[in-house]
Formats: C-alpha cells, structure tokens, sequence
C-alpha cells in the first residue's frame, strides 16, 4: 500500500473544499429557488382568498339588501 505524501493530501484537501464550495453554492441557488416557489404559490394562495373573500363579501352585501325590504314591511 501506498503511503500519501504531505502534497498529495495538501492536493486532496484542496478539492475536497472546492467540490464542498461547490455543493454549498448549489445548496444556496436550490434554497432561493425553493423560497421563490414557495412565495409564488403563497402569493397564489393568498390571491385566491381574496377572491374568495371578496365573492363572499359581495353574496353577503346582495343577501343582506334582499332582506331590507322584507324587514321594513313587517315594522
């Protein structure tokens, strides 16, 4: 077996951190992509509750003016 001279491991610990540099950076574009869809589809989601909020605000709003006539005719 051969033993590792002290520039072979010099070598070898300098592409071990540029392959963990490597790694990391990919980690970093990978985390931003996730926080992008995530907020895309938060925002998504958010959007389609104020859509719904605002057809249940107007449903509300046409209910509550169809039962004024009735109120004011029984006082």
């Amino acid at each position: 077996m051969k033993t590792l001279t002290n520039s072979m491991l010099c070598t070898l610990i300098h592409l071990t951190k540029n392959q963990l540099e490597t790694k990391r950076h990919e980690i970093a574009e990978l985390s931003q992509y996730t926080t992008k869809v995530i907020r895309e589809s938060y925002n998504s989601e958010v959007e389609e509750l104020v859509t719904i909020l605002e057809i249940l605000h107007s449903f509300l709003k046409n209910q509550s003016s169809l039962e004024q006539p009735t109120r004011s005719t029984k006082k």
